[in-house]
């Protein structure tokens, strides 16, 4: 793996084989957009396990678990991971609002670009020329790679906010409008929360709420926030060898047994076999 240089933050990797590819592993403030080169993966983020095949193309948002297994026995995936200043110093308000709204609904809505899809060929050009860049090194080749950064993640933001369709405009305001509520959430996830708390903070009702909240975020506040906990749970199954009863606490769950339930629900296994198969370091 190529490392990330001081005051360039930004690494590409290629992994190539069987068994686990990546091992689980989350970026605080970094994103991550991977290609399948060969064969069929099974790809985790946060709560969501899906798969994938040659030639598609997935985007990471920040904070979530990452994990990537191999189904077929020669399957091959490489990408880029990158600070989100790298983005962002050069953005004004309003494309800020985009960023976080595509990070929100990243988190709850897996973005893949397979062929035929429109910036489909802009990621596999504009990848492959990084990929060149960086394992060159050749004189000034950190300027393409990060103008190539810029291009790919335009594309993608282009796309998503591109519809001129009133539904989504309504949906992308909605999502605004709760950035007070996903702040509140994201910090007091381990605690009770309830939705006429939620509710009460944007002075709507709790049944307006959890429809507008679900139609936006593309969960509802139950399962939004069950995710979260998850998520956290996963970090610590990874990172520590607590006792699953202390992960579960820590995460939220006062009921272990609920817990254990819960986990099982969202991961199709249980949290101490989840531990079992992740017992590699997680990267923070």
């Amino acid at each position: 793996m190529l490392k990330t240089e001081n005051r360039f933050p930004f690494s590409m990797y290629q992994e190539s084989g069987e068994g686990m590819l990546v091992s689980p592993r989350v970026h605080s403030n970094s994103m991550e957009i991977f290609e399948v080169l060969f064969g069929s993966v099974r790809v985790q983020i946060g709560t969501e396990i899906f798969e994938a095949a040659a030639g598609d193309f997935i985007y990471v948002p920040p904070t979530l678990v990452f994990r990537v297994d191999a189904i077929t026995e020669r399957s091959s995936i490489r990408g880029m991971i990158f600070d989100e200043t790298i983005l962002t110093v050069n953005m004004d308000n309003f494309d800020n609002e985009i960023l976080y709204m595509f990070h929100i609904q990243s988190q709850n809505r897996i973005n893949i670009f397979g062929s035929g899809h429109p910036v489909y060929d802009t990621l596999k050009s504009y990848m492959q020329e990084s990929y060149d860049e960086s394992a060159s090194k050749d004189v000034c080749y950190k300027l393409p790679i990060r103008a190539n950064i810029y291009i790919m993640m335009t594309a993608m933001l282009r796309a998503y906010c591109g519809s001129r369709d009133e539904s989504d405009k309504i949906i992308y305001h909605n999502v605004l409008r709760l950035r007070p509520v996903i702040k509140y959430i994201s910090e007091n996830f381990c605690k009770k929360i309830y939705v006429e708390n939620l509710a009460d903070m944007i002075n709507v009702s709790a049944d307006y709420f959890t429809k507008m909240f679900k139609d936006s975020i593309g969960k509802t506040p139950i399962d939004y926030i069950n995710a979260l906990r998850i998520n956290r749970a996963l970090k610590l199954l990874c990172q520590t060898d607590v006792p699953v009863s202390e992960v579960a606490e820590a995460a939220g769950f006062s009921n272990p047994n609920y817990f254990n339930k819960t986990f099982k629900q969202y991961m199709n296994t249980s949290p101490l076999a989840y531990r079992k198969g992740s017992r590699l370091p997680i990267i923070i």
